[in-house]
């Protein structure tokens, strides 16, 4: 079965029940503590009392003893009270009105004046001659105490009581003002406005920070949903012009085999279109991977200067043919963490579209250095640029530039390298150079 769930009335509750108890605890054990003080005094005076009154009576006897019990009585000294019986329990001393009690501690009860009942602690001895002494303190401190502890519990009580319904009422309208925004916020994305987002006003407190992940959670949802799109609609686009042409060129070679003629080029064309569409699969379904963060479990150390060493010698004569003129400058010792075949693809990927969108006689630059912490990758050219008002969508998947539409590819290169710069928490920024283009990757060093 399930347990029913705590609402915040729940937690007001028991946090009033557990401070009240905890006011009961205190109060208890200052009255205990407090009692046990009281009669440990009480307890004191009457031996110290008792021992003077030894005193007495071992110097004159029961008639000396008797005098002394008569002037401490009419004086009301230290507010004892004073019984002395002989043998056969008549009273021969002192004025205290009570039974005569057994040796020993006990407590007794007695009257006053007016009859009233009291109660008191005493310490009855028996003396030489057989007569009995008793010295008894009232313990009228006792029972006040027990008297003002239950009046500060039951203060204490109400005071808790109510300061825990203010409090309950309090905390529960400003919790149920945070988290209805909450509320209200998701009811508007599940009905399909995404633009909504929690308020993040207020103090630096819980409920912001949550605001805030909760924000970062939407814009991630938003930014996933947006590429989404953005592929359906880029597959859609990207995919109609080459399907189309492998349907003409499979009717083309049907046409050639009902002539009997030969449809070997028309089919090995065919083929290669397929592989074409076949590659763009492959590279989203690449790009996919890299950014679900699978592959970072395998990461391990990658020397960032033998890697981009190697790239630009085998980019070196690539460069050549092309009519391009690739420069290499790499700080050597640079390492990161990471995948070493990652970051093969994005350099790979950089230098072919440096290549791919600027005009024969265009200089490339490969530059790796150290900058504080960071080591700054580069790929820059002296092309024609791209324009500002394109530049922040080069990294979405299938986006080319204006003037490269004719241009062969998909416009996944930028992507994939962005992809690649997250999965290794790198900084990825794009820039024109005046002239060209500047991408700069920023990896952690190690």
């Amino acid at each position: 079965m399930r347990r029913p769930a705590l609402t915040l009335r729940h937690f007001s509750m028991l946090f009033i029940a557990f401070y009240t108890l905890v006011t009961l605890i205190v109060g208890a054990g200052v009255y205990l503590f407090g009692d046990d003080l009281l009669r440990d005094q009480m307890e004191d005076r009457i031996e110290a009392e008792s021992a003077y009154l030894f005193v007495a009576y071992e110097r004159g006897g029961v008639p000396l003893l008797q005098t002394v019990l008569q002037a401490r009585d009419d004086r009301g000294v230290n507010a004892l009270g004073y019984l002395l019986v002989d043998r056969d329990g008549h009273r021969i001393g002192g004025e205290l009105r009570t039974t005569p009690p057994a040796p020993g501690w006990s407590e007794i009860s007695f009257t006053d004046g007016n009859d009233d009942l009291h109660t008191a602690r005493a310490l009855t001895h028996v003396l030489s001659d057989g007569s009995r002494l008793t010295v008894a303190v009232e313990m009228a401190p006792s029972e006040e105490l027990l008297h003002i502890t239950i009046g500060i519990l039951v203060s204490g009580m109400l005071i808790v009581l109510a300061g825990g319904i203010l409090g309950t009422i309090l905390v529960t309208r400003f919790m149920r003002g945070r988290l209805d925004s909450m509320n209200r916020t998701a009811h508007a994305i599940i009905a399909g406005d995404m633009t909504q987002r929690v308020p993040e006003d207020g103090a630096d407190d819980e409920f912001r920070q949550l605001a805030v992940t909760f924000n970062r959670m939407l814009d991630k949802n938003s930014d996933l949903i947006a590429s989404l799109r953005q592929v359906s609609s880029g597959i859609a686009h990207d995919l109609r012009t080459p399907i189309s042409r492998l349907r003409r060129r499979l009717e083309n070679a049907r046409n050639l085999s009902e002539g009997g003629q030969d449809n070997t080029h028309e089919i090995e064309a065919s083929i290669g279109q397929t592989d074409d569409i076949l590659a763009l699969f492959a590279s989203l379904l690449r790009i996919a991977e890299v950014e679900s963060g699978a592959l970072r479990e395998y990461f391990g150390p990658v020397d960032l200067s033998d890697t981009a060493g190697l790239i630009g010698e085998i980019y070196t004569p690539v460069a050549e043919d092309c009519g391009r003129e690739l420069t290499i400058a790499v700080e050597p010792g640079l390492s990161i963490r990471g995948d070493r075949e990652l970051i093969l693809q994005a350099l790979i990927n950089l230098l072919e579209n440096a290549f791919r969108h600027t005009p024969p006689g265009t200089t490339v630059n490969l530059r790796l250095a150290r900058h504080g912490d960071k080591a700054a990758l580069t790929v820059s050219d002296d092309g024609p640029g791209v324009p500002e008002s394109q530049l922040p969508s080069l990294t979405s998947r299938f986006s080319r530039g204006s003037r490269h539409r004719a241009s062969p590819g998909y416009g996944l290169g930028l992507n994939s390298v962005k992809a690649i710069a997250l999965a290794h928490e790198a900084d990825l920024t794009i820039r024109n150079g005046s002239p060209g283009l500047v991408v700069r990757l920023d990896f952690a060093l190690i």
